[in-house]
């Protein structure tokens, strides 16, 4: 009897260990809630709201005419609300409409620029037509309080990160959320970082115990694979051309390193280094590094011809996080500060610091800098870029203000 009674025991033990593991890896849905102002916001666990949205918002899928702000010639504010840190400009090309008779010739759309971001109240997904000027509210799905998004570049889907607290204890989640579908779903916890190549690459950066470890998949997640581990902790990745930059957190305090990693076999070069303050952005081709960094406690902007190993000083002084590069790295596009204060770049990376920028464009070739316009002279207004983005064209140059989280759009 008493040997029944122990192998009854143990049945349900495993039952209710069953049942545990059940709930723990599979039960989870996704429930994105809103989180604090100023901070990523929390996820829990229940199902995503996919209603109409608040009133505040337009009708889904109706084109609202006449939107943006001028500012300025050729500069519009898109939004008067604050979006999620990181939109995409989708270049349309002009597109047959009427075939062609004996009588008539083909028709043809303009090309256009189709600018996709997130709403941080509401989380909404907006399409705005940079030339038509026309505002459509893409997603149905209610997710307040977004403050970051990464896109695919057909602007179909954004990887948005919230901060998820229990009790005492914070944690990220990732969500790959549709542009116009509810099939969202979870990535990994606690990543400290994803990026976006195009439509067909992702790849996602974890902190670990030993340092860091960087893992590359299909945006779907087939194909899943570790494109390397590493010792150093607190880094950015970034794509450059087939390969990849990683640099360490940049700090007036502490000597920052940048190193190429191999696109196949995750092996590590410096390419830069030790360097105080150092930030990057690497060229869409993987040839240069745009890099600023402290020389003599003053912020210094310059190039690397990563082949040659030749580095180029910039006749302006700004962050790479302000830059952007042209798609065929001719040149740069960045917002550049009339004055500097505080402790730099730490005091402006933790928001102690606000800027006023002017835009300019670098050309490489001949250490050229040219002035696209300065804000605060043609519209009154501050400000502090980040950001930026450009369409596959290089047609409409689009940028964040720092300072209120608006989104705005510059027709080159």
């Amino acid at each position: 009897m008493k040997r029944i009674l122990l192998i009854a025991a143990a049945v349900l033990v495993l039952i209710g260990i069953g049942v545990g593991i059940y709930f723990y890896f599979f039960a989870r849905t996704a429930t994105l809630t809103v989180g604090q102002a100023g901070s990523l916001p929390s996820a829990g666990t229940g199902a995503i709201d996919t209603s109409a949205g608040t009133p505040s918002t337009q009708s889904l899928g109706v084109a609202v005419p006449g939107a943006g702000t001028d500012v300025a010639p050729r500069l519009v504010r898109i939004t008067d609300r604050p979006v999620a840190l990181g939109s995409v400009a989708v270049y349309v090309p002009r597109q047959k409409i009427g075939a062609s008779t004996a009588s008539t010739t083909a028709t043809y759309t303009d090309p256009e620029v189709r600018v996709e971001y997130i709403e941080r109240e509401s989380g909404n997904i907006y399409a705005y037509q940079a030339h038509a000027r026309t505002l459509v509210r893409l997603s149905n799905k209610t997710l307040p309080g977004v403050q970051e998004a990464s896109w695919l570049s057909d602007g179909s889907l954004a990887y948005v990160r919230f901060l998820e607290k229990n009790g005492t204890t914070e944690r990220i989640d990732t969500y790959a959320l549709p542009a116009t579908t509810t099939a969202g779903y979870f990535l990994q916890q606690d990543l400290s970082q994803v990026l976006v190549r195009a439509t067909s690459t992702l790849v996602t950066l974890l902190s670990t115990s030993g340092g860091s470890s960087a893992s590359i998949s299909t945006p779907s997640g087939t194909g899943l694979h570790t494109l390397f581990t590493t010792a150093l902790s607190s880094i950015r990745l970034a794509f450059s051309g087939a390969n990849y930059v990683v640099t360490t957190k940049g700090s007036a305090t502490t000597d920052g390193y940048s190193f190429v990693v191999d696109g196949k076999t995750g092996a590590f070069t410096r390419a830069l280094g030790p360097l105080q303050g150092l930030s990057t952005l690497a060229s869409p081709s993987g040839k240069y590094l745009l890099y600023s960094y402290l020389a003599n406690g003053k912020l210094a902007l310059a190039f690397l011809d990563l082949s040659t190993h030749v580095a180029t000083r910039l006749p302006l002084s700004t962050l790479p996080e302000k830059c952007v590069w042209m798609t065929d790295d001719s040149a740069v596009y960045c917002g550049v500060p009339t004055t500097f204060s505080g402790t730099l770049p730490d005091d402006w990376y933790q928001g102690a610091v606000s800027f006023s920028d002017r835009i300019w464009k670098i050309d490489l070739a001949g250490r050229v800098a040219t002035l696209v316009i300065d804000p605060k002279q043609a519209g009154n207004v501050d400000v502090d870029a980040v950001g930026l983005s450009l369409d596959s064209a290089n047609d409409i140059l689009l940028f964040t203000n720092k300072r209120d989280s608006l989104l705005y759009a510059y027709d080159l």
